[in-house]
């Protein structure tokens, strides 16, 4: 990728127009959006196969779109990228939710674009990722009528944002082949114990849910007819400026063949 001095001015203004980043990107030439956690760092503890090559993947909850274009860059046929249609589309409170639709249709539509497709676009379009395409909706609407049946399905740490995990698990299991493959991470907030362990964490002014023990993930994906595989890996995410650390759960799991 080679940009003249003035894309790269260019490209730097509108990486600064967009406020609300995750991903920390490396766009090449110099230009790095300013998301919280740089996670081409770790991407090693991800265990996400090397070669995707000819595959059809799913990326759920893709935010800022740096996982869709890793899967582009490793081969993948097609990468659908799942996020919600707007920021009023998350799983909030009736309170939280009837102050989000008092704004003006003006106000909640930039809300919309600058949090939930601004910045996707942005790294798509300038990492070249020609494989990648969005799909807007809910994890509970998945399905193969609606997206098709997919050879690997990734989802980081996201399930903490649902105020269902199981239906969401459920339905991202509807849509993996029967020779598929699943990577699932969580926010590892509580200690693994022979006890399957989840926390209530909502309140009402945010849309975290639920923090699980890696026991319980792995109880839950069986019980979503899922075989959870002997590939288990355990690390500490950090930000970009190493205040927070995140330990971090990934497991990866295939259907259970009948």
């Amino acid at each position: 990728m080679s940009r003249s001095s003035e894309q790269i001015e260019a490209l730097k203004k509108r990486v600064a127009k967009v406020t609300s980043w995750y991903h920390a990107i490396d766009l090449g030439d110099g230009v790095m959006t300013p998301g919280v956690f740089q996670v081409k760092s770790f991407l090693p503890e991800y265990g996400i196969p090397d070669q995707l090559d000819g595959q059809r993947v799913l990326d759920v909850g893709a935010s800022s779109g740096f996982f869709a274009c890793e899967m582009d860059r490793r081969g993948a046929a097609e990468v659908v990228a799942l996020d919600l249609p707007g920021w009023g589309d998350h799983d909030w409170t009736p309170r939280y939710r009837a102050d989000f639709e008092s704004k003006s249709a003006e106000e909640r539509a930039y809300i919309d674009d600058i949090t939930m497709r601004a910045g996707f676009d942005l790294v798509v379009e300038s990492m070249g990722c020609k494989n990648v395409r969005k799909h807007e909706a809910q994890i509970y609407e998945l399905s193969p009528e609606t997206v098709g049946m997919f050879d690997y399905v990734f989802c980081g740490s996201m399930l903490m944002h649902v105020r269902d995990p199981i239906l969401g698990i459920q339905a991202m299991r509807s849509v993996l082949k029967p020779t598929g493959r699943m990577t699932v991470t969580i926010a590892m907030t509580l200690p693994d114990t022979d006890d399957s362990l989840a926390r209530f964490v909502g309140d009402w002014d945010q849309c975290n849910w639920w923090q699980m023990s890696p026991r319980c993930l792995d109880r839950i994906l069986k019980c979503c007819d899922l075989e959870v595989l002997d590939e288990r890996n355990t690390f500490t995410l950090t930000n970009v400026d190493g205040s927070f650390q995140d330990p971090t759960y990934v497991v990866h799991a295939r259907p259970r063949q009948r």
